[in-house]
């Protein structure tokens, strides 16, 4: 059922398309780096986000807590990948420089050929919507599911964007999962970020401290059979983006296996702590955990 468009919304719309607009006349790289400059430096200008930052940093990378600098690449970080929403043909053909060895997707392929299902799980860091774009030009077009955003408006934007992978969009809740399970025993590709607090979801570790998270998709691979694949794409030092795909977790335990993917963007975290959505509340109330209950509308997919 399509929500009603208000007036809020149309206020809220002209303030978010306002700087993506005016930047147009731009080379879509200085769009990008003024825009995601501009918005980094609004992020900061607000106490309670950079508060927030400033929290999870001093929590799990105490040895950053009070580096200025690294808040602001941060926070730059999160303003370009705003941006990017608003260009996509642009950045599509950025992405059309980027190199793949041969066999990065060959297990893909292989469970592909196999009529075996795939889930790629990732997280909010580097420039996470290159994958599915990588993945449908290797003509593995995968789905997705995905939280609606607040603002009608702009939600058939961010649809729109969304949609590159190129085999469909399911939102979160109950539709959207019956959805994803069809398509799933079909064979197909879905993608995840498995980054978010999931409040009914278990307590895991996540960079070193207990977080809760949603053992939902490794049960699901369990059930339906399907390779598991954790893929990455941070950003070079030169601006390129890197696709970096790891070997399928093997099924078992699902807890374990849902450990293994947060050790696995643990260490991508690490790598490029920059790159990572710091913004998230990710270690909020652990006491909540549970073992069991755990649901897909607690993440957000790529």
């Amino acid at each position: 059922m399509e929500r009603k468009t208000k007036f809020r919304h149309y206020s809220e719309a002209v303030l978010i398309y306002a700087l993506p607009w005016a930047l147009r006349p731009l080379p879509f790289r200085w769009r990008v780096a003024i825009g995601g400059a501009v918005i980094g430096a609004a992020v900061r200008w607000v106490p309670s986000l950079q508060r927030r930052i400033e929290r999870n940093v001093a929590l799990v990378m105490p040895e950053k807590a009070g580096d200025k600098g690294f808040i602001k690449r941060i926070t730059r970080h999160i303003g370009r990948g705003f941006m990017v929403l608003f260009y996509t043909e642009d950045y599509h053909a950025k992405l059309s420089g980027v190199e793949i060895a041969p066999e990065a997707f060959a297990e893909i392929e292989a469970a592909q050929a196999a009529g075996k299902p795939v889930i790629i799980v990732s997280g909010h860091f580097g420039e996470w919507e290159a994958i599915r774009v990588m993945l449908a030009r290797a003509g593995m077009p995968s789905a997705s599911i995905y939280r609606e955003a607040g603002n009608p408006i702009f939600e058939r934007h961010f649809a729109k964007a969304m949609a590159v992978g190129g085999a469909g969009l399911f939102q979160t809740g109950m539709k959207g999962t019956r959805k994803m399970l069809k398509h799933l025993r079909g064979g197909g590709i879905i993608t995840i970020l498995l980054d978010q607090r999931v409040n009914d979801g278990v307590q895991l570790d996540f960079l070193g401290k207990p977080a809760l998270s949603s053992p939902i998709m490794a049960e699901l691979a369990v059930k339906t059979g399907a390779l598991l694949v954790p893929v990455y794409a941070p950003l070079k030092a030169d601006g390129q983006v890197e696709i970096i795909v790891e070997s399928a977790i093997a099924h078992g335990d699902p807890f374990e296996m849902l450990q293994a993917i947060n050790n696995s963007l643990s260490a991508q975290v690490r790598a490029h702590p920059e790159q990572w959505y710091w913004l998230h509340n990710r270690w909020a109330r652990p006491d909540l955990s549970r073992v069991k209950g755990a649901c897909v509308g607690g993440e957000d997919a790529l």
